[in-house]
């Protein structure tokens, strides 16, 4: 039997970062180390070596890049988790292709070029030349894609964008791990407040709150928005600005960012989830992780058909969906799911078995095993 290793490089601090990126590394880990060739992974970042055993035990040790290559054989690939510093990635790519001739991949879960429209502040001489700046570092990102061994890519439409540029290109889309206990469905009683959660970093633009916004402040009085998730200065202004606007200070309610060990209570409270983003180059290219937490929930969810989210979610049979940017679809939408919420109670059994088709981490073993060693 083969003993393989893996390296995997971070672009950002990724351990302890409460981020979707750090969910979904650590579901590749545990693809990975199921597969009966591996015997441990290797996670690098900021001089620190994480080392995972097939156990999933966890050591970590003070490492330099050098100090790591030489743990490793020359067949050992190395795979690079991005981040929206793209230097680390052209640093990567000259240590690892030109100097030592390793076997080099990354992960694509969005097309840098189109990130960089996200920008809402005021756009200053100096925050102008940094945007030009990083549009001409993404388009050079581009180009570097070529020089990688494979591309893991998240979503379709990720996959079609650079297969003019590499070939070798693998699709895993969100990824998922199936709770041992999950919510019991909640029945509404039309006597307390209808809560509807948004969870994630807070982006007016990017989640199209401002339609949300609008909606919620047409739709049922008793119906409420709660957000969760980091937050910018810029975003937090916005945010109250359309609260103001509309006037829903008692129906919109920013609680602020939470530990992801605490999202189960959130969900339990909470009546429908919310992925509400809008038709932007951003989104229709990138696939929300989010979806896979909320698939998993144990309550229903209701999406706008953006990016792959069409090709998982049916609508009022493993949850809602509804085209983007348009108020009166999410009015009608919302108002329809207040109306008929207990009639949906096969909702989220349904979502779970969407996950266990499509996104549980343990259906990827082989394909990741495959991608990278052969």
């Amino acid at each position: 039997m083969k003993s393989n290793t893996l390296l995997i490089i971070s672009c950002f601090d990724i351990i302890g970062s409460n981020t979707a990126a750090e969910h979904r590394v650590k579901l590749y880990i545990k693809s990975l180390i199921r597969h009966n060739n591996i015997n441990k992974i290797y996670l690098f970042y900021s001089n620190t070596l994480w080392t995972f055993d097939k156990d999933l035990n966890v050591i970590n040790q003070k490492r330099t890049i050098k100090q790591t290559v030489k743990l490793i054989n020359r067949e050992t690939p190395i795979f690079i988790y991005p981040s929206t510093n793209v230097l680390k990635v052209f640093y990567y790519l000259f240590y690892f292709k030109l100097i030592h001739v390793r076997k080099l991949f990354i992960e694509a879960n969005e097309i840098r070029k189109y990130s960089t429209t996200l920008y809402q502040g005021n756009l200053l001489s100096l925050i102008r030349y940094k945007l030009i700046l990083k549009k001409f570092l993404s388009i050079i990102y581009d180009y570097s894609i070529k020089y990688f061994d494979g591309i893991i890519s998240i979503s379709e439409n990720i996959k079609r964008y650079y297969s003019q540029i590499n070939k070798n290109i693998l699709i895993i889309p969100i990824l998922s791990e199936i709770p041992n206990e999950i919510n019991s469905y909640r029945t509404y009683n039309y006597n307390s407040p209808f809560i509807i959660t948004f969870t994630g970093t807070v982006n007016i633009k990017k989640e199209n709150l401002d339609i949300l916004f609008e909606a919620i402040s047409i739709v049922n009085s008793n119906i409420k928005l709660h957000l969760y998730g980091s937050i910018d200065n810029y975003n937090h202004n916005k945010l109250n600005e359309l609260i103001r606007k509309f006037s829903l200070n008692n129906r919109v309610h920013y609680i602020g960012f939470v530990n992801q060990n605490e999202l189960k209570d959130i969900f339990n409270k909470s009546h429908l989830l919310i992925l509400p983003r809008g038709n932007i180059k951003q989104n229709q290219y990138g696939f929300s992780t989010k979806l896979s937490e909320y698939l998993v929930s144990g309550r229903p969810i209701l999406v706008t058909n953006v990016s792959d989210n069409g090709k998982y979610i049916v609508d009022m049979v493993n949850g809602f969906i509804i085209e983007p940017d348009s108020l009166n679809a999410f009015v009608s939408k919302i108002e329809f799911i207040y109306s008929n919420y207990n009639k949906f109670y096969t909702l989220p059994k349904n979502a779970i078995n969407t996950v266990k088709k499509n996104f549980d981490y343990k259906l990827y073993t082989e394909k990741l095993y495959n991608f990278l060693y052969k």
